[in-house]
């Protein structure tokens, strides 16, 4: 309101912005004293103005009491200058520890180098995943898989009919429409490399999903799936243990492992989830 009309002093903008008249605002004060146990000022429509319009200043009391009323700082009254830095530490309780705004080499040496350092785990899970059995990244994986990390790659059936479905959606050229040829294109080149190492597993789920995660040690990163966008254009969100956005995000992954042993609980398995091996065979 401020920007829009600037002839306006705060203490008056935040009235106008409640709709009240300034008697409105006298007995409303008044009230917050009776709260406390205190006579009401009854403070008149004069006065009022004066304080509006940087005439006169009111006590540190009445600055307060304006504020709980309006329910904000003094300085957003027109009262001192907030003097604190910007605030970021909500992004560090958040657990975020880096930011795309989408996918670009930077992100994919990102992850690239986040698997080839990974000591404990790498865990995937998403659509059809193309880059993962790229020239880049499979010799990514064979490598700590024959290391013998663990690797386990969840990908969405390229014949379910949640795939049909989420690709209706999204731009043609975004989608590799014909499963056979990203069976043998992307599938097939990591069931190979999968094929020779006994912790390197691939499994393959049947329902929709809105957004990849990739677990790699203590780190979880998230892409974004948006209607009408190429999945490449989501942003990617990296988050670290010991916040609840991660635990959150582990916790996907190990109902995705547990789905994977075979026994589907309810309501799961009257929904016809399905998390399944792939083999080569497919």
């Amino acid at each position: 309101m401020l920007r829009a009309l600037p002839d306006l002093f705060p203490l008056e903008a935040w009235r106008i912005a409640h709709g009240w008249s300034r008697a409105e605002v006298s007995a409303r004060l008044d009230m917050l004293y009776e709260r406390d146990g205190l006579a009401p000022p009854g403070i008149d429509a004069a006065t009022l103005c004066r304080w509006e319009h940087a005439e006169r200043r009111p006590s540190d009391e009445r600055i307060d009491y304006l504020c709980r009323l309006y329910r904000t700082r003094p300085d957003r009254l027109g009262y001192g200058t907030d003097h604190t830095p910007g605030e970021v530490g909500h992004l560090q309780r958040s657990g975020i520890i880096d930011a795309y705004p989408h996918t670009t080499e930077e992100s994919e040496q990102d992850l690239i180098s986040r698997i080839t350092n990974a000591r404990e785990r790498v865990n995937m899970f998403g659509l059809t995943r193309n880059f993962y059995g790229s020239e880049q990244m499979l010799p990514v994986f064979e490598k700590k898989a024959a290391a013998g990390l663990p690797i386990q790659l969840f990908i969405m059936d390229p014949y379910c009919e949640s795939r049909r479905d989420r690709y209706r959606i999204e731009p043609a050229e975004a989608a590799m429409e014909d499963p056979d040829r990203y069976v043998r294109e992307v599938l097939r080149p990591l069931g190979a490399v999968a094929a020779r190492y006994d912790r390197f597993r691939i499994s393959l789920f049947n329902f929709p999903c809105s957004f990849a995660i990739e677990e790699i040690d203590d780190v979880c990163r998230v892409m974004l799936y948006g209607h009408g966008k190429r999945g490449t254009e989501g942003p990617i969100i990296t988050f670290t243990e010991g916040s609840s956005s991660h635990a959150y995000l582990v916790d996907q992954i190990r109902w995705l492992e547990r789905l994977s042993q075979g026994d589907t609980p309810e309501p799961w398995a009257s929904k016809g989830i399905r998390v399944r091996p792939f083999t080569l065979d497919d």
